[in-house]
């Protein structure tokens, strides 16, 4: 079976979006007509390797500020460069456009619903010889209902955040999966939550990280015992010298695949987990520890590779896992994840189906030293 960390998998409402751009006056440039969606993308995207590519993810909000249905046609994005860089048309829009009302199949996804506010998780690849730009620049085409012009308006401009921090590897040993790591569609990408009103994703580059056995399942024997999983008691490390500033402790295992034992909250979401300041405004997050294998409490001063605690199966989560995500506040929740570096060696990737599950392994593992494992990649850590 599959894992999947339940911490914050569901898309919650966006209370506001602040306003980027003002109608303009109307003329017979189509550019120039009033065009009542209202734009904005709350939070720049960063620049970040993985799988032999430079990628950009981030999203943008589109609200309805009118009592008619209007249908996208297409969202691109320029470079400061003026070169198109992201073209999403046709069926792609489906694949990138969520409502939250969750009424919407990708056949429709595109028609936004008078007053209704939607997500577009926009996603750019670039090849690892491109020149990241600096900024990107969008424009949005639609259709009014009962219309048949094309209306296009100008998007946000947006700056391209071009720093990463280099990590060690939190975990050690060979076949560690990157369960619901980053991609375009990974459960953890996808989860918007509204904290103080202020819709973050905390989760935007995290990991479940579980360890895959010869038969590329997580467990071996009873998949309701924690301890059948391969993962469950090994060490977790602290990824960089940093200060413990939140530790929880004391939450019981779930039972695998079973309903959380503890009901779920802010408290309770991350499960007996440590929170480390890397300084620099830059945290990590280190969830679902087994109840009393901490080694650290908060105000300890910890090293690069140091023991902070013994995975297990605490919190919201479904099996045995390390749940580990870097952020740019000290809040699991009320957040906005951060990519990173790390060095690893690539095995493969993890296919086939739940009940018979596969590897696409390469001919050789692969060396990686500043790159990002991405969803459900396979690789061995140092010893």
């Amino acid at each position: 079976m599959r894992p999947i960390c339940f911490l914050l998998s569901t898309l919650l409402l966006s209370a506001s979006v602040g306003a980027q751009n003002a109608p303009q006056p109307e003329s017979q440039n189509k550019k120039s007509q009033i065009v009542p969606l209202q734009l904005s993308i709350p939070v720049p995207p960063h620049a970040f390797r993985g799988n032999g590519k430079w990628h950009l993810s981030y999203e943008m909000y589109i609200a309805n500020l009118s009592a008619a249905s209007w249908t996208i046609h297409q969202i691109s994005a320029t470079s400061d460069s003026g070169a198109n860089i992201l073209t999403v048309n046709g069926q792609g829009l489906g694949n990138v456009i969520s409502h939250f009302s969750g009424s919407h199949d990708k056949a429709t996804a595109a028609e936004i619903a008078p007053g209704e506010t939607v997500v577009a998780f926009l996603w750019i690849d670039l090849p690892l010889s491109a020149t990241i730009p600096a900024s990107l620049h969008h424009e949005l085409a639609a259709v009014k209902q009962g219309s048949t012009s094309e209306f296009e308006t100008e998007g946000p401009s947006i700056s391209v955040v071009n720093h990463l921090t280099a990590i060690e590897s939190p975990l050690r040993g060979k076949a560690w999966m990157a369960a619901n790591g980053p991609s375009n569609v990974s459960v953890h990408r996808r989860s918007i939550l509204v904290v103080d009103g202020t819709p973050h994703i905390a989760q935007r580059y995290a990991i479940d990280w579980v360890q895959i056995g010869p038969d590329n399942k997580t467990y071996k024997g009873d998949a309701r015992d924690n301890h059948a999983y391969y993962c469950f008691g090994a060490e977790a490390h602290a990824i960089a010298d940093g200060v413990v500033v939140e530790e929880k402790d004391g939450i019981p295992e779930n039972v695998p695949n079973e309903k959380p034992v503890v009901p779920i909250n802010f408290e309770t979401v991350a499960g007996n987990h440590i929170n480390l300041d890397l300084g620099g405004g830059i945290y990590a997050m280190f969830a679902h520890f087994q109840p009393g294998s901490l080694r650290v409490k908060v105000g300890d001063h910890v090293k690069a590779g140091q023991v902070l605690g013994l995975v297990g199966n605490t919190g919201n989560s479904s099996e045995p896992h390390l749940h580990f995500q870097l952020m740019d506040h000290n809040s699991p929740l009320g957040s906005e994840g951060l990519p990173y570096t790390m060095s690893y060696e690539l095995i493969g990737t993890l296919g086939g189906s739940d009940q018979a599950p596969a590897i696409d392994r390469l001919s050789a593992p692969e060396s990686h030293h500043d790159d990002m494992p991405m969803e459900n990649q396979v690789v061995d850590f140092q010893p």
